[in-house]
């Protein structure tokens, strides 16, 4: 007996979950390959000669737009309201400075390769061909950066009397009853119709190697949980942990997300990131660029001319005014910033630029005077969740064994949240991250100092963390900035599909190029 196509990848998604169906759909020719990338604009040497781009902000966005045009032949002008480029791509070191509206940080970590926080994007995904493009490029040098960690912890409040579970048997559990109930199913009327018996004992022997199943099909834990007792030399076999209580794991909310995560399009178990911090990426294309970046220089209207576009700035070391005109202007600065600037748009444009939200991602980190997560946990990189409002926690995948290690003491991006962090002075962030931390790892707080932390609602020139665009405003509005506004162009992680994303960005920057270019 056969079975249908859809009754199959319907049975291997109730029993492997999205990553299982999306395997098994690629393996049987049903997902379309995603075209290669094809690299930058190829633009003909010279053919941008006496034309004059402005660019409004040097983030990555920014800076690929000017690399790019500038091997045209077109003259760049980049105008940057900070004293560095980067934007969000951005990493603090000893001696930083974070400056929010209304409060000043002053990193005061040891002064260590190994010891640095990137307060915003923080990883790269393999498949960001564009960004990793750049790198090679640019000569930036990548490392592995472990973003899930079974040995990691997870916690919920409401789930095991609040105590913390290693991820490894959460997820081991978690597999093992689901693959019991699914195997213990195949032998119901409902399935016995469409399914051989040599189909059905293959499906079984699958399963119970999917969840580590006894011979009867029943789930009594396994190794990928763990040990209460470890195996080791001589007389020591080890004793395997028992399972959790399947009704205990049902009332945590860990199997909603916090399990899968990094089966997510844009996750997996093992990235990438720049030696020595993100903001590694910012400072090689800075280099590349060189002059053509004004540092301090603050947008503060935008005007039609008869051919082209005139860009007002002041300067912000002696507030002097200026002024340059322009064939093209390519706009990457954030939107909640920008809706506040001067401008001669449409009221079209206007109501675009409007449109989309913006996350009130915050982060919070730490320098651990002892690396506890590693001496006590055994946790190399990779990240913990809980319930509490710190989210997560992230281990860094750099200077392991050293003395001394950058904590990352909350990730946070939800809505309530978020403002709550960002209404709070930096001072007044410390203790609430410290006290959800004990949760994770108790006795934790005596060994971190120095805190330094990031809002992005109350950060000048970007007054949030990314865009998110509902299906409304991506309905209405996000193709009116995509077609740009006479000279007016629009690039960043907003004019994306992946928003919050370093290769949103730059494929931003790339499809502003071919506007420029026609």
């Amino acid at each position: 007996m056969t079975i249908s196509r859809r009754s199959l990848i319907h049975r291997v998604g109730h029993a492997g979950g999205v990553a299982a169906v999306y395997r098994t759909m690629a393996a049987m020719g049903l997902l379309p390959v995603p075209a290669a990338y094809a690299g930058p604009p190829s633009l003909p040497p010279g053919s941008g000669t006496g034309k004059h781009v402005a660019i409004l902000g040097a983030g990555l966005a920014g800076m690929a737009a000017a690399l790019e045009l500038g091997k045209a032949g077109y003259r760049i002008t980049i105008l940057e309201a900070r004293d560095r480029a980067g934007g969000r791509n951005w990493t603090l070191r000893a001696g930083d400075r974070v400056v929010e509206a209304g409060s000043t940080q002053d990193v005061a970590w040891d002064a260590e390769p190994h010891l640095y926080f990137n307060p915003g994007p923080g990883r790269i995904p393999f498949h960001h061909e564009a960004l990793l493009s750049y790198c090679r490029e640019l000569g930036v040098p990548l490392e592995i950066m472990s973003n899930d960690n079974r040995a990691a912890w997870l916690h919920d409040d409401k789930g095991f009397d609040g105590k913390r579970q290693r991820a490894r048997r959460v997820i081991a559990d978690e597999r093992g009853y689901v693959a019991e109930l699914a195997a213990k199913a195949l032998d119901r009327a409902a399935l016995a119709e469409p399914v051989t018996a040599e189909d059905r004992g293959r499906l079984r022997a699958m399963l119970r190697s999917f969840g580590a199943l006894d011979r009867d099909l029943a789930y009594k834990g396994s190794s990928r949980g763990g040990f209460t007792d470890p195996p080791g030399g001589g007389d020591a076999p080890g004793k395997l942990s028992e399972p959790l209580d399947l009704r205990r794991l049902l009332q945590a909310d860990f199997w909603q997300y916090k399990t899968s995560f990094t089966e997510g399009f844009l996750q997996s178990p093992v990235m990438l990131q720049p030696v020595g911090g993100m903001g590694r990426i910012g400072e090689a294309f800075a280099r590349r660029l060189g002059p053509a970046i004004t540092y301090q220089a603050e947008v503060t209207a935008l005007r039609r001319t008869a051919s082209g576009a005139r860009v007002e700035w002041r300067n912000l070391r002696d507030a002097s005014a200026h002024a340059l005109e322009a064939d093209h202007v390519i706009c990457t600065i954030p939107l909640p910033v920008l809706a506040e600037i001067p401008a001669d748009f449409t009221p079209a444009t206007t109501a675009a630029i409007a449109a989309p939200e913006y996350v009130p991602a915050g982060k919070i980190a730490f320098q651990a005077e002892r690396r506890f997560w590693e001496l006590d946990d055994a946790i190399y990189g990779g990240l913990s969740w809980t319930t509490r409002d710190i989210t997560q926690i992230w281990y860094p995948s750099a200077g392991l064994h050293q003395q001394k290690g950058i904590l990352v003491g909350a990730y946070i991006w939800s809505d309530r949240e978020g403002l709550a962090f960002a209404a709070r002075p930096p001072a007044q962030r410390i203790a609430p991250a410290l006290a959800d931390g004990e949760h994770l790892h108790p006795g934790a707080t005596q060994h971190l100092n120095h805190a330094i932390s990031v809002a992005w609602p109350n950060i000048p020139y970007n007054r949030g963390g990314w865009a998110e665009w509902s299906r409304d405003a991506r309905r209405d509005h996000y193709r009116t900035l995509l077609a740009g506004d006479g000279p007016f162009h629009f690039a960043g992680e907003h004019m994306s599909y992946i928003t919050g994303w370093q290769e949103g960005a730059i494929l931003s920057a790339h499809a502003a190029v071919r506007a420029v270019a026609g």
